[in-house]
């Protein structure tokens, strides 16, 4: 009897232990679940905006053709360069230019000098005004999208010779020798020309004429339509 005994305790103490042994076990199929991709962490950069391109475009800012300047000059600005020429309204001479443009900032070379002026530029619609170094602003005015090779204009001097012409043709005073003129012009871009008679101590005004630059036509002090180019 008491082995039977003994033998039934060491068989529930090995089942006991056996219990005991398969709780402790961990489970070898089991697996921690895999942590979230940390983005600062993965190794890859986040990728930068595109960057801009250095300067502008010049044509964007200087739309090529003609522009009058209010400091008595026309600027030619030529398609598919960073180049132009200038021109006096007083005579029609002029210089040319190259420039270059970066942002608000543009620089120019007058009459192929090895040095460049440089200036601000602001563009309102058709008007740009250029603020020079020495502080001084010159404003732009487009005129035409013809070029310097079609853009045709008169000069002050040249509208004052026609103008001398006609009155002296139109009035019968070819042979006098006094008559003069001069022009000068105007803020709403025409030309007034005054034709006039040198009396040695003063002068007597023989003719006003104010016409277009472009075709020379206009009015003369009555009111009446002229054509200096004819």
């Amino acid at each position: 009897m008491k082995k039977q005994y003994f033998a039934g305790v060491l068989c529930l103490a090995a089942a006991f232990t056996l219990l005991l042994s398969a709780c402790g076990t961990a489970d070898p199929g089991a697996q921690s679940p895999a942590a979230p991709d940390d983005p600062a962490t993965d190794g890859s950069a986040a990728e930068s905006p595109a960057s801009q391109p250095d300067g502008e475009d010049p044509e964007s800012v200087f739309t090529p053709g003609t522009w009058l300047s209010d400091s008595g000059q026309y600027y030619f600005f030529d398609a598919g360069t960073s180049a132009g020429r200038t021109a006096s309204l007083e005579d029609g001479t002029g210089v040319g230019f190259t420039y270059t443009v970066n942002g608000s900032e543009a620089a120019f070379s007058m009459g192929g000098a090895d040095t460049s002026t440089s200036c601000t530029v602001s563009r309102d619609g058709n008007v740009i005004t250029l603020t020079w170094a020495d502080g001084t602003a010159e404003q732009l005015t487009y005129v035409s999208d013809q070029g310097s090779d079609t853009f045709q204009f008169y000069s002050n001097q040249e509208l004052a010779d026609l103008a001398l012409a006609y009155y002296k043709e139109s009035s019968g005073a070819e042979d006098n020798p006094n008559l003069a003129s001069a022009a000068q012009a105007n803020e709403d871009g025409s030309v007034s020309i005054q034709v006039y008679e040198n009396l040695g101590g003063h002068n007597s005004t023989a003719a006003w004429y104010t016409v277009d630059r472009t075709t020379a036509v206009g009015t003369d002090s009555a009111g009446s339509p002229v054509d200096l180019s004819d």
